[in-house]
């Protein structure tokens, strides 16, 4: 399956000054009352100064949300892929499957999806998660708290070894947080896969939207920066 890590690293009742705000607040400062996004409806804003904000980076996907092609069966879940010479990053539905792990004495099921098509056959996966977004101080989806069906954290999948292994600087995450007027923290290298995965129910999973792309980029913006709680 992958090995993992989870940065930041903390627990369901530590997070620093944050609650769980739902999909439908703003996804800029979390207020409510929010109206979605009125082209591709998958992102809450409680003003237009708050639209505005994220637009540059929101408009990168926008269009294609609104007019991606039908799921193509149920087991398909939506996830983000950023490819590493191209500019724009793109929406892909990825196919997913039950599989068992090969420990005989203490087999556990989990659902699967086919890695090696993105990283390729002899590269080892990691998967990083985020369940906070430290900018705007909100924790992400927490099933053991909710019983949110959407509960979980946003992977972010990679090769394991992606600083050494001669994988490039991956072109369409510099694109797409630069349009926030940023640059990531981290050296990002190789193609890399987000899905929406719930750790606490046998690693299920769940369509991503375009407010998790916001998160998705205060993530790249963050990871290795030490941010101040």
């Amino acid at each position: 399956m992958g090995r993992a890590n989870v940065i930041p690293s903390y627990g369901p009742w530590d997070f620093p000054s944050s609650k769980e705000e739902p999909d439908d607040s703003c996804v800029m400062c979390n207020k409510q009352p929010a109206d979605k996004c009125g082209r591709c409806k998958s992102v809450w804003y409680c003003s237009k100064p708050c639209q505005k904000k994220d637009w540059p980076s929101h408009k990168i996907l926008c269009e294609s949300f609104a007019n991606e092609e039908p799921r193509p069966s149920p087991a398909h879940k939506r996830a983000i892929f950023f490819p590493p010479n191209e500019e724009k990053p793109q929406l892909n539905w990825v196919l997913f499957e039950w599989k068992t792990t090969s420990d005989p004495e203490y087999p556990e099921r989990y659902e699967g999806w086919d890695s090696k098509a993105y990283f390729g056959k002899n590269s080892f996966k990691r998967s990083t998660f985020c369940d906070y977004n430290p900018i705007t101080k909100r924790r992400l989806g927490n099933y053991t708290l909710t019983g949110n069906s959407r509960g979980g954290k946003i992977a972010v999948c990679h090769r394991d070894d992606f600083l050494i292994d001669g994988s490039p600087i991956n072109q369409s995450i510099l694109t797409s947080v630069g349009r926030s007027g940023e640059v990531p923290a981290h050296r990002w290298c190789g193609p890399i896969v987000v899905l929406w995965e719930d750790v606490y129910r046998s690693e299920t999973h769940h369509d991503l939207n375009l407010g998790d792309f916001r998160h998705i980029m205060d993530f790249f913006i963050t990871y290795g920066k030490a941010m101040e709680q």
